[in-house]
């Protein structure tokens, strides 16, 4: 019987592997903030220094994480909730599914409102 293990075809790996942005290790020292923060960013997206990975909305504003040339990952946060920054991720061809509106009333509805630390407005 022949098991599988280092040898795996590293294709196969990169085919099956998953990863879980919300465990991901964000280097908080190229964390920024807003949609400024944002426009800065789409240049370096565009000359492939940059790579979009995801994007979605929390309860304080979008959000967008980045994967750099580097090989660390970092997010721009408190993205406004507007057409324009909608229109940049959409320019990045990236489109949401969510809004900050829709977040907050799905958390209205879960524990995280009874709970006295939550951000939920």
């Amino acid at each position: 019987m022949k098991l599988r293990n280092d040898d795996m075809d590293r294709k196969e790996i990169s085919r099956t592997e998953f990863i879980d942005y919300g465990r991901v290790e964000l280097r908080r020292q190229k964390q920024r903030q807003g949609i400024d923060a944002l426009k800065k960013v789409i240049d370096e997206c565009l000359s492939s220094k940059i790579k979009l990975v995801i994007a979605g909305a929390a309860i304080s504003g979008l959000f967008a994480i980045f994967y750099d040339d580097n090989g660390e990952f970092f997010r721009i946060k408190n993205i406004p909730d507007t057409n324009e920054a909608l229109h940049i991720l959409d320019k990045l061809e990236l489109s949401l599914y969510d809004s900050v509106e829709s977040v907050k009333e799905n958390a209205r509805c879960s524990l995280a409102a009874s709970d006295r630390y939550s951000n939920i407005v």
